[in-house]
């Protein structure tokens, strides 16, 4: 199945999105902000509460088919592949914030391990769960996953 550029990223945010909304609440007592990619926030987040980041990469979009596709014929079928990264920021200043934060990361892990969107567009594979090095203010997880779906163009 097919899903144009556009909508084939709204159906990974939107994977992610469910997953957080559902879950974070629960393991920190409030919902973590989440920055979007191309969305311009007005302030930093606190330093004193959890916080995460997402974006994207795309890596290859490689020609797979050579000239028709049966979805629309005139057109070549491309095979996207790229990664997703859920950035994960936890508050040193809690005792327990780093915990918290595996707990966090295994969230983000557990909205793309082996699932893909309705209905199969775009499916994921080799998601792993990465702790960085702390920054001044934050301990870090960084969340990857590759995906893949095809477009027509």
């Amino acid at each position: 199945m097919t899903v144009a550029y556009d909508e084939g990223l709204d159906e990974i945010f939107a994977l992610f999105s469910t997953a957080w909304l559902a879950n974070t609440p629960a393991i920190v007592g409030y919902m973590p902000d989440v920055r979007w990619p191309n969305i311009e926030e007005p302030a930093k987040p606190p330093s004193d509460k959890f916080w995460a980041r997402v974006s994207n990469k795309t890596v290859l979009e490689e020609q797979c088919s050579m000239s028709a596709c049966v979805e629309q014929p005139g057109l070549r079928r491309y095979e996207i592949s790229g990664l997703v990264f859920v950035q994960i920021f936890c508050p040193k200043q809690l005792a327990t914030a780093s915990e918290l934060g595996k707990k966090l990361a295994i969230i983000a892990r557990n909205a793309f391990r082996g699932k893909q969107t309705e209905p199969g567009r775009v499916w994921f594979r080799n998601t792993t769960i990465n702790e960085l090095p702390p920054e001044a203010l934050f301990y870090r997880y960084n969340v990857v996953s590759e995906y893949e779906f095809d477009d027509i163009g």
